[in-house]
């Protein structure tokens, strides 16, 4: 019996032994397990930080990356701006010359007219005899016209009543003046004018029509051997042309100047203004 007991007590200690290997094991292990789980936040603060500081670092290289970005645009901008300002500065210079181009024909050719007028005027001085004659015609009621031929009126101007034509025997309003003159005799200008028309009329003959300025013009019918020109400028007394052969119109009367005077073409009296 006490074999038993002893054999059971050591059979005993040798489970205990075995539990405390089988539980020193279990915590040996246990302690190790426990070891990484430690470290692990450890890493993680450590990756969190490495992360933060790579987004710091990347905000930082972002931030600068934008300012060298607004740098550049702005430095392209201002070039652009340079390059534009001298574009534009090159089309005005080249718009500038073609307009002086353009101008200075203009101003050789106005150049020349006004040397070509003086040169006219220097002419016109020579032939008067020193003064200076103007192309500007003038006539009022004031001014006086030269007897245009010798001779006598035979038909007197009547706009306020009717007078007797021999040729055509009848009466009629007459808004001239017949100066009866042998064939061939000279017709002078009766007042300085400028001849506008030069033509053959039925009643008149040929006719020669001269403005005087202000509105007023001479007529001067039953003409022949015209010595002027249309656009001439004529002076008082020069010689115009010769009496010719009364037209069937004027075969009783005979030979004659019809002589008329009108102001914006209505008849006036020419004989309130012969000298």
């Amino acid at each position: 019996m006490r074999k038993n007991q002893k054999g059971f007590l050591i059979a005993l200690c040798l489970c205990m032994l075995s539990l405390s290997g089988v539980f020193g094991v279990y915590q040996y292990r246990r302690g190790l397990s426990s070891e990484p789980q430690k470290e692990v936040p450890k890493q993680s603060a450590q990756v969190a930080e490495q992360e933060e500081t790579e987004k710091e670092a990347a905000n930082s290289r972002g931030a600068v990356a934008q300012a060298d970005t607004k740098e550049k645009e702005t430095e392209e901008a201002k070039i652009d701006t340079e390059e534009d300002i001298y574009e534009i500065g090159e089309a005005e210079l080249a718009k500038a010359e073609t307009q002086e181009e353009e101008t200075a024909p203009e101003e050789d050719t106005a150049a020349e007219e006004t040397e070509k007028e003086e040169t006219r005027e220097e002419e016109e001085v020579e032939e008067t005899g020193g003064q200076v004659q103007s192309d500007r015609l003038s006539f009022s009621e004031s001014s006086k016209l030269l007897w245009p031929v010798n001779g006598d009126v035979i038909l007197n101007y009547s706009m306020d009543k009717s007078i007797y034509f021999s040729t055509l025997n009848q009466y009629k309003y007459h808004p001239a003046v017949v100066i009866s003159a042998p064939v061939g005799s000279e017709v002078q200008c009766a007042a300085r004018g400028k001849v506008s028309e030069i033509s053959v009329n039925e009643e008149t003959g040929t006719t020669l029509y001269m403005e005087l300025g202000d509105g007023y013009e001479a007529v001067y019918g039953q003409l022949k051997e015209v010595a002027v020109e249309e656009g001439d400028v004529v002076e008082p007394g020069r010689l115009l042309g010769y009496v010719s052969e009364p037209t069937k119109y004027y075969t009783l009367e005979g030979s004659n100047l019809y002589f008329q005077l009108l102001k914006k073409n209505e008849p006036v009296n020419p004989m309130g203004f012969i000298e």
